[in-house]
């Protein structure tokens, strides 16, 4: 049973519930719609957690990793969980839940250290960075056993994962720079922690 992966994707879940329903300060003017569907990031936790060059280097070093745990719109929530049950039940099955909670810490953490210090994004949030690991994780784990058919994820899943890559590849600059980042984080997890497999 993939422990971390099901884990991760209840917490995020969790959050966003939480800060996209309940936690809205007062005076804010978000309707409905914002709240469910185009998103916002004006809750309580996004704001504490997002990534901010600004206040990253004021301290708050937490933000290079914990905006890895917001969304912003239902549609980001649920493409972002589908994938990370995909990548992260691939990877975990091969893994065990800590080595595939490290790939996805370190892969966050790499793209948060671009984003803040390279990109210098003023805000940003999302799981993809350390999903976008994940999946190069498994890239290094399909290399290692000759086929991209070494875990139980089926193929179908596999190929919704494919259609994930490809789209995240047209989000943007800043999207595309935190994907690309996340990847290479990825791929140096991978190769540290898949070696003798």
């Amino acid at each position: 049973m993939p422990v971390f992966t099901l884990s991760f994707c209840a917490l995020i879940i969790i959050i966003y519930i939480i800060d996209t329903v309940l936690l809205i300060p007062a005076g804010e003017t978000v309707t409905p719609k914002e709240r469910l569907l185009t998103g916002h990031n004006r809750g309580y936790i996004n704001r504490a957690l997002r990534l901010s060059d600004e206040r990253i280097k004021k301290g708050e070093v937490w933000r290079l990793v914990s905006s890895a745990l917001l969304h912003v719109g239902t549609p980001h929530i649920l493409v972002n969980t589908a994938a990370m049950l995909i990548a992260g039940y691939a990877v975990e099955s091969t893994l065990g839940a800590v080595k595939t909670l490290l790939c996805y810490l370190i892969s966050a953490f790499v793209s948060g250290l671009f984003m803040a210090f390279v990109y210098k994004l003023g805000e940003g949030e999302g799981a993809s960075p350390g999903i976008f690991g994940l999946i190069a994780v498994f890239v290094v784990l399909a290399v290692k056993n000759g086929s991209v058919m070494f875990s139980p994820a089926p193929l179908w899943a596999l190929i919704i994962l494919a259609v994930y890559v490809i789209d995240g590849f047209f989000g943007g600059k800043a999207t595309l720079c935190e994907h690309l980042s996340g990847f290479a984080g990825g791929l140096l997890a991978g190769l540290l922690l898949t070696r003798g497999i």
